[in-house]
């Protein structure tokens, strides 16, 4: 979609202008090429705390930063494509509302701590 298109072109645009830039997206099966950065953090998930580990790939002068948490990668592997948010086009995993905070704040911990 439009959003996909805007955090693929609009990163390498400022890059290219000489500007440091670094995204920061669920690692989904189709980020194969990244690798283990060995960051490993952790967010408060309510009364638990739930780790943060990020891979990493640097392509066209951008930072390419992926949460690795199996609530996104094991719910979808091999299988992406259309199936990130539901079993099927317009039906919501159960889960969504927990992965999103989560990757919320674990946004949030990269930036403070990566």
């Amino acid at each position: 979609g439009g959003l996909g298109e805007a955090m693929d072109g609009l990163p390498i645009a400022l890059a290219a202008l000489g500007h440091r830039v670094m995204t920061i997206t669920p690692r989904y099966d189709q980020y194969r090429e990244a690798w283990d950065t060995s960051f490993w953090s952790s967010v408060s998930m309510g009364s638990y705390e739930e780790k943060v580990h990020c891979f990493h790939a640097f392509e066209s002068k951008v930072d390419r930063v992926f949460l690795d948490h199996d609530c996104f990668l094991a719910k979808i592997d091999g299988t992406s494509g259309a199936m990130l948010y539901g079993p099927e086009w317009g039906k919501d995993f159960a889960d969504n509302q927990w992965r999103f905070i989560y990757f919320a704040k674990a946004v949030l911990k990269v930036v403070q701590e990566l």
